[in-house]
């Protein structure tokens, strides 16, 4: 089936994959919300490395590995950003386990929009009309929400904050996404190890009562190396502007699966502000494929 696919075609549904890999997690969290969220966070960690190291071989990586891990500087970054994405994991997790996934699909809907000011600030990137448009649609629907509920969205705004600085610091050293992960986990792998070590001894942990607890907490790290290597796989093969309409599938279902699997309640003042969200989202949307038609055409 596969061979007879366009690379373009290839790269669409590898994205797919990976955002159904994404959206799916809510509700594979969900079947686990007795488990500490720290240790799903773990056990994301901790069962990527058998599953990356496999991929890194299969596509021939070690030796980018090897001078990843001989460079100090992507060393002290990759660490960084490490730390930043298990707090990131734990957070989501947390979210979805506590009623709170409308919050954290709202926080990955706003994550593009905060991309693209922090390309302004840091990178020297410069908004065009429909994008400063875009971000200032963002702020509104943040504000109207505040002003609305009384509450900050302050785990939302925590999840694409984090995401974000993430994205910021992979993108400031040359390393391919899969080595790069795999060197992700490998460094975070002892402190999450140990952190597994306390859970246990404070009587925290599940892994190991049962075969659902064990099978789910190393399936974990099956779907996040899953997602990250369909992703990867398809950004080689699509346009930047195809993969920025895709990147709304995952917080489209954690918004659905909140709604009709979590039973979250979602009032008019939430629908109003997350209205104004996927309106900035479509204009960020036509912005993003007049930049690609008109490189096309250059």
């Amino acid at each position: 089936m596969l061979k007879n696919l366009s690379e373009p075609n290839k790269g669409v549904l590898f994205a797919v994959i990976a955002h159904l890999f994404w959206g799916g997690m809510a509700v594979y969290f969900g079947l686990i919300r007795h488990i500490n969220p720290m240790e799903i966070a773990v056990n994301r960690g901790v069962w990527s490395i058998p599953i990356a190291a496999v991929v890194v071989w299969w596509l021939g990586q070690f030796t980018e590995v090897l001078a990843v891990i001989k460079n100090p500087k992507m060393v002290l970054i990759l660490t960084l950003t490490s730390a930043i994405i298990v707090f990131n994991w734990t957070l989501y997790i947390w979210c979805i386990q506590h009623g709170r996934a409308l919050e954290a699909s709202l926080g990955y809907f706003i994550n593009p929009l905060m991309n693209v000011a922090v390309g302004y600030v840091f990178l020297h990137e410069r908004f065009n009309k429909l994008q400063m448009l875009a971000i200032g649609l963002a702020c509104v629907a943040v504000t109207f929400e505040t002003i609305a509920t009384g509450v900050f969205p302050f785990l939302g705004l925590s999840l694409a904050a984090t995401f974000c600085l993430y994205g910021l610091l992979r993108k400031t050293i040359a390393v391919s996404p899969v080595p790069g992960f795999f060197v992700e986990v490998l460094l975070i792998a002892l402190p999450l190890i140990g952190v597994e070590i306390w859970l246990a001894k404070n009587g925290m942990t599940h892994f190991g009562d049962n075969a659902f607890n064990t099978l789910m907490l190393m399936g974990c790290g099956a779907l996040t190396s899953g997602a990250l290597i369909f992703y990867a796989a398809s950004l080689k093969r699509i346009r930047y502007s195809t993969a920025g309409l895709l990147q709304y599938l995952s917080p489209t279902m954690v918004f659905l699966a909140a709604i009709y699997v979590f039973h979250e309640t979602i009032d008019q003042w939430k629908l109003i502000s997350f209205g104004i969200i996927w309106l900035a989202l479509a204009i960020y949307s036509i912005s993003a494929l007049q930049t690609e038609s008109s490189k096309e055409v250059k």
